[in-house]
């Protein structure tokens, strides 16, 4: 009987790491909006209009219960925008931003993993990320996400630079479930079937462009 009862506790131990390791709850990731060219603060009035007017009825009905975004990293650059992305829909669900979880070279791997693991513990709602363009690809890595598909083909994608502001990935248990445009009316207006390849060509395009802001950041740093 004792044996019993310490096997169905551990068969219950088990049960319970592997709701923990795999929430079910559905993570959505945009990525900051439209900022200006050479690295200047702020937004463009395009990421101002995605932010303000796009973002919060998009993604008010979708039950969001946690808003996690990446502060600004002044070594590398990273997150100068993407509280400012965040925030008008915050104040639309009446949430905090948490920005306990960092980008760049210095920040805990674990750190967004860990946050959705015990948010998942006590709640089944949905949950937003909104991360730096540029280290979407270190994201993704860092949450173990499976975004491939049967017949995906990376070859056409490698030399794409073109950011893409205007993408919604759903991820449910560590896999894409979809990816799909905001449809932000007067800015966003992509064919159907190719969301998939923006995806892979702003994260393809991330580490070459991270790449070069780590390099000049350090060259500015020196100059300094």
């Amino acid at each position: 009987m004792a044996l019993n009862i310490s096997l169905l506790f551990a068969l219950a131990c088990v049960a319970s790491f592997a709701a923990a390791a795999s929430p079910n709850n559905t993570v959505y990731i945009i990525s900051n909006a439209e900022t200006p060219s050479l690295e200047l603060p702020g937004l463009t009035p395009v990421g101002l209009q995605r932010a303000q007017n796009c973002l919060p009825p998009l993604l008010t009905p979708l039950d969001i219960g946690l808003i996690v975004a990446c502060p600004f990293d002044k070594d590398s650059g990273l997150c100068a925008e993407t509280i400012r992305t965040a925030t008008p829909t915050a104040q639309a669900l009446g949430l905090n931003v948490t920005t306990t979880c960092g980008a760049g070279e210095e920040s805990d791997d674990d750190c967004v993993s860990d946050l959705l693991k015990k948010f998942a513990k006590t709640s089944t709602q949905s949950i937003l990320v909104v991360w730096d363009i540029l280290d979407l690809d270190s994201l993704f890595e860092n949450l173990d996400i499976d975004d491939s598909t049967e017949g995906d083909d990376d070859d056409d994608d490698d030399d794409d630079d073109t950011p893409h502001f205007d993408l919604l990935t759903a991820i449910v248990k560590h896999k894409v479930t979809s990816i799909t445009s905001q449809g932000c009316a007067g800015l966003d207006g992509q064919a159907p079937g190719s969301f998939r390849r923006s995806l892979r060509s702003v994260r393809n395009s991330s580490k070459r462009s991270h790449k070069k802001r780590r390099i000049s950041s350090r060259i500015v740093g020196r100059q300094a």
